[in-house]
């Protein structure tokens, strides 16, 4: 079994249709930028990252473990660069009130470029569009560097977990302080190149802090939109119980080997001795496709990395991917002249599967077959819209696990401030599943009814095959798409922007094609 190449056929025009924009120009370059409180990642970059061959900041397997340069070709630090980002960002912008405009601006801009938006937060004024792609001030720069070190690594502990942190509302220590995992870090190095100094801060390994902006609620008509809820799901799962953080699976404390990773932390002063663990910056997720993007058009992402690290960066995203669930087919039998079994997807994440921003989804892609021929095949082609299914006996029926945002009309919607509700949330839940009373009606699934295989942990969905009376074989693939391709449509048809345009313009040249995230392949002997 391959997977397909979904194929995004452009809108046809019409006399409605405004005019079409250029494309958004190249994005500036990073730049060397100081202020009262932060740094550019390039700073950070003289300590904290060697080339190869070396020994410091290099794990015991001779791979390179340099923070900055495993974060530099993360979404992380690409996460004012993305372009579906910037594209959902000018249109919400395009299509708001102009006296909303600045408080869009804010929001958006608060986790995408925390440090360029905390610069400005703090004198009323509020970072816009044309700032984050174009400007040349301190706070347009540091906002341009994404998720930095510098704003990471100042987040103080005092309302992490809380109400109040949500939606970005982290609070920055302005002590001119960087906190990390050590206790007793020399202090004079880092003083003396960046005028910062180290100290222990234990919430820097605490999922609270991934929580600021991996808890995205934003008001609506209805009250509210949970844009995203990965913290509340990850503090309602058996991973919390047993002190499991996000660091663990996306700052991973681990070689290859899964051995804990020892080596000193930078390469000046020479004497440092080695730390453990070390935590590699590699911020892995569900993004393959974004970095791919990313890769095809270096020249105008203005990242200042090459094409060979954004794609090796993509293919730790699906080697992650490949990790995340387990495929069984259960309980195969004959059943009324035909072939029945169910396929179980076990979520192995600490949090739902798929999770984060609403535009990302899997489903099933089955394919029974007999004397080498297919008899029976469901998810083979685009899934196109699907209720939540249990059972399935109809090559058409595809169970495909998403959140699907509809607006005030009850049409789905990709932009979330233009979102009243969800249509749709059957997302696998993660292990042991208990969520507060605060967090339930954030988390709980939408349209699961009467499934009773859908459970903390899994979901299980069975399949009768009518007319099969002979040694079948069972092929299933399990495959996930970060962004829908309707979405690449639905941007298109959209207030044209340029960023928009060029989002489109990537999105064709390179047609969505799904991950596999995993594969079983079971013989069924009548």
């Amino acid at each position: 079994m391959r997977p397909y190449i979904v194929v995004v056929v452009a809108a046809c025009s019409s006399t409605d249709t405004p005019p079409r924009p250029d494309p958004l120009a190249p994005l500036p370059l990073p730049a060397p930028v100081e202020t009262s409180r932060f740094r550019d990642a390039e700073a950070c970059a003289q300590c904290h990252l060697v080339p190869d061959p070396a020994t410091v900041l290099h794990d015991a397997t001779g791979a390179n473990v340099s923070p900055v340069l495993l974060w530099r070709s993360s979404l992380m630090a690409l996460a004012s660069r993305d372009p579906y980002y910037l594209a959902t960002f000018a249109e919400e912008l395009a299509l708001a009130a102009t006296d909303k405009r600045s408080a869009i601006a804010q929001s958006c801009t608060r986790c995408h470029g925390p440090a360029g938006n905390e610069e400005l937060a703090t004198t009323g004024a509020a970072l816009t569009f044309d700032d984050l792609v174009a400007g040349s001030s301190p706070a347009a720069v540091l906002a341009r560097g994404g998720v930095t070190c510098t704003a990471c690594h100042q987040i103080a502990a005092a309302n992490l977990g809380t109400e109040s942190s949500f939606t970005g509302a982290f609070r920055i220590d302005y002590g001119r302080t960087l906190f990390g995992r050590y206790p007793d870090p020399l202090t004079n190095p880092m003083m003396l190149i960046v005028n910062y100094t180290p100290t222990l801060g234990s919430q820097i390994e605490n999922a609270a802090l991934c929580g600021t902006c991996h808890t995205v609620i934003v008001p609506s008509a209805n009250g509210e939109v949970v844009e995203q809820a990965t913290f509340l799901e990850w503090r309602s799962s058996s991973f919390m119980t047993l002190n499991q953080p996000c660091q663990q699976c996306h700052v991973p404390t681990v070689d290859a080997n899964n051995t804990a990773i020892s080596a000193p932390v930078a390469s000046f002063p020479t004497t440092l001795g080695a730390r453990s663990p070390i935590g590699r910056h590699v911020f892995v997720g569900g993004n393959s496709y974004m970095l791919s993007l990313l890769a095809d058009a270096v020249e105008w992402s203005g990242a200042g990395i090459s094409a060979d690290e954004l794609t090796a960066s993509a293919a730790r995203d699906d080697a992650h991917l490949a990790t995340a669930a387990k495929l069984s087919v259960v309980n195969a039998h004959a059943d009324a002249g035909g072939l029945a079994f169910a396929v179980r997807v076990e979520n192995m994440t600490g949090h739902k599967l798929p999770t984060g921003y609403p535009s990302r989804r899997m489903w099933l892609h089955v394919v029974v077959t007999v004397g080498g021929q297919v008899a029976f095949e469901s998810g083979g082609g685009e899934p196109g819209d699907q209720p939540h299914r249990d059972t399935i006996s109809s090559p058409d029926q595809v169970q495909v696990w998403e959140a699907v945002l509809v607006d005030a009309q009850g049409n789905p919607t990709h932009r979330v401030l233009d979102a009243r509700r969800y249509s749709k949330d059957d997302r696998i839940l993660p292990a042991g599943y208990a969520p507060s009373s605060v967090d339930r009606p954030r988390t709980d699934p939408v349209g699961v009814v009467a499934d009773p295989s859908f459970v903390g942990g899994r979901d299980e969905v069975s399949y009768t095959i009518p007319g099969i009376a002979s040694n079948a074989t069972i092929d299933v693939e399990l495959l996930y798409e970060a962004i829908r391709p309707q979405i690449v449509d639905e941007v298109d048809m959209s207030a044209p922007t340029p960023a928009g345009v060029k989002f489109v313009d990537l999105a064709r040249a390179r047609p969505i094609t799904p991950v596999v995230m995993a594969h079983i392949s079971v013989p069924y002997v009548f």
